[in-house]
């Protein structure tokens, strides 16, 4: 019983507690159900008083009610229920926005061949493979009231220039693999930015010689997935989108595999962790008059492992990867000044994340510190009034404090936004760079 609940958990990212709720039918029949729960204090620069001040917000980040289990070893299920601000217009006094997150059905033929259906996080890159919940650094999703843009928008708003001019917004999330247009660039106002890394299709996924390997098969509804009247004009037709990834993990030389369908951030130095990955995607965007196809693909890697020295216990992390996408000369205009138009050639981005866990109780927990950087290149064609490159960047630092592991945490953290050329902040066109400052609580049960 507990080695099935342990697989569900691993196949979905669900936190087990002590108190975990248990629904049990039979050994072989089961549920756990639960809550979690993000809240967050946070300043961000040029976010009020149209881009002069800072904002300083307390909000509900997210609220998730979560299910899981399975019907026999062979069908499992489950379902995350999210209350999240992240929508257009946030609230102090309640959440605004409430959905399905995921939801799927996996058939568990063997470790070998699993097959899901729902809707869930799409196989790409790592970043994609990782649930809020399972984090180091905290989600910057939402908006600033201030021209409703995302927290960690890295270039001014842009729309698509012919159909119904349906908006286009880059943020540093969305870039390292966004299913929705070709893994780099989201069609935004119509959803949240949690929504960019998932789609609705089936996957079939597996792990070969005990874990070694592991690869991911898919096909998706593609860009456009539930607003193809908003975003697909007049005759314009719906496709489908497709995705694959293969990871490599050297189990031959002590490293352990993550066997689930979902990665973690940290493993707390509890398993030795060694994983290569590559992934590839594609999906086309047809509006009637033209056509255009996104093709994507990715490379990254991690490790983290416990390392001891005496009375010292450290649990250091490497983590790097790179997005690569072909825009096909997509035409796009600024939304603010739409006589600024060019065509989009690629997205290049690439990220680096160093830190460490101290291994050690201080007080109440266990203290880490993590620095990540980021740089994305915009390189466009045809240019008209904007840059042909652009080159924004982003700075991370947090400092976790574990209570309990990710069941109980603070963290402290600082985004650094670069934004490269002057007039390209997203906030205040008269700026060139944002600090955000997060203090982000955190629990689940």
């Amino acid at each position: 019983m507990k080695k099935a609940v342990l697989a569900i958990a691993a196949l979905t990212g669900t936190a087990l507690t002590a108190n975990a709720a248990l629904l049990k039918i039979s050994d072989q029949t089961f549920a756990n159900f639960g809550l979690k729960l993000q809240i967050y204090g946070q300043s961000l620069e040029d976010a009020a008083n149209g881009g002069k001040d800072n904002a300083i917000d307390f909000t509900i980040q997210n609220a998730r009610v979560y299910f899981s289990g399975q019907l026999n070893p062979i069908v499992q299920f489950g379902a995350n229920l999210d209350f999240a601000v992240t929508g257009a217009k946030t609230s102090h006094e309640a959440t605004t926005t409430t959905k399905v997150r995921d939801a799927f059905i996996n058939f568990h033929f063997a470790n070998e061949f699993n097959v899901m259906a729902g809707y869930y996080r799409v196989p790409f890159s790592r970043a994609t493979l990782v649930d809020r919940y399972d984090t180091i650094f905290m989600p910057q999703d939402g908006w600033v009231t201030v021209k409703g843009v995302y927290k960690d928008q890295i270039l001014p708003t842009l729309e698509v220039a012919t159909g119904n001019n349906a908006t286009v917004a880059l943020t540093a999330s969305d870039v390292l693999g966004a299913p929705t247009l070709g893994n780099a660039i989201a069609i935004t106002k119509t959803t949240d930015e949690a929504d960019f890394a998932r789609d609705a299709g089936v996957t079939v996924w597996g792990n070969v010689l005990n874990g070694m390997v592991k690869y991911y098969v898919g096909v998706y509804d593609g860009f456009g997935d539930h607003n193809a009247g908003e975003v697909v004009a007049n005759s314009g037709k719906d496709n489908l989108g497709y995705a694959f990834r293969v990871e490599f993990t050297p189990t031959n030389l002590g490293f352990q595999a993550d066997k689930g369908y979902l990665h973690k951030e940290t493993y707390f130095g509890q398993k030795k962790e060694l994983t290569f990955g590559v992934g590839y995607a594609a999906s086309k965007l047809d509006l009637g008059t033209a056509s255009f196809t996104f093709k994507s693909w990715t490379i990254d890697a991690n490790w983290e492992q416990k390392l001891a020295y005496n009375n010292l216990a450290l649990v250091p992390k490497v983590e790097a990867g790179y997005v690569y996408t072909d825009g096909d000369d997509l035409p796009l205009q600024l939304a603010s000044d739409r006589t600024k138009t060019a065509k989009l050639d690629k997205v290049k981005t690439y990220y680096i994340t160093v830190g460490a866990l101290l291994d050690q109780q201080i007080w109440l927990g266990k203290l880490g510190a993590y620095l990540k950087y980021q740089k994305t290149k915009v390189e466009l064609n045809n240019v008209n009034g904007l840059p042909s490159d652009i080159k924004p960047s982003m700075w991370t630092v947090a400092i976790p404090y574990y209570l309990a592991g990710q069941n109980a945490k603070i963290v402290f953290q600082w985004n650094h936004y670069d934004y490269d050329k002057n007039g390209f902040d997203p906030r205040n066109s008269k700026d060139d760079s944002n600090n955000d400052l997060t203090l982000a609580f955190q629990v689940q049960f």
